[in-house]
């Protein structure tokens, strides 16, 4: 497997997603609620070996904060997931706060990544990515 890189507006992201995007069962996982993309955007797409899309996390990067709105694995697939998720920590800890409003399916995937709960709603969390919380995990 492998995570590909792409720019919210890049002609290789719709290729990749679009048939996700537009899939009734995906926008079902995600609650019902469109995914979008703008330049202002930073996709992590995870790949089979034979080039098929298993998930996607969107990244919005605006003042100083790198936000995850909406995402997307197949079957819910934690593995999928953390790694997406591992590659855009690496890609924004640096310069950016990590935060992600996540399922409440997949608080635990996003805890082992070093997440922690800033606010509950009843389908959704607030969550921030803070490094320290993740060495002690390690």
């Amino acid at each position: 497997m492998n995570i590909v890189k792409l720019n919210g507006e890049d002609t290789e992201l719709y290729r990749r997603v679009a048939h996700l995007v537009m899939n009734r069962e995906v926008l079902a996982s995600n609650n019902n609620y469109p995914f979008k993309t703008s330049s202002e955007h930073i996709w992590f797409v995870a790949c089979d070996d034979e080039g098929r899309t298993l998930g996607f996390i969107p990244v919005v990067l605006r003042n100083r904060k790198a936000t995850i709105n909406n995402y997307y694995a197949a079957e819910d697939d934690e593995e999928v997931l953390c790694l997406m998720l591992t590659q855009l920590i690496q890609e924004f800890k640096k310069d950016f706060a990590i935060i992600s409003v996540t399922q409440n399916k997949h608080i635990q995937a996003f805890r082992r990544c070093g997440f922690s709960v800033m606010f509950e709603w009843e389908k959704y969390v607030k969550m921030i990515y803070n490094e320290d919380d993740q060495k002690k995990r390690l």
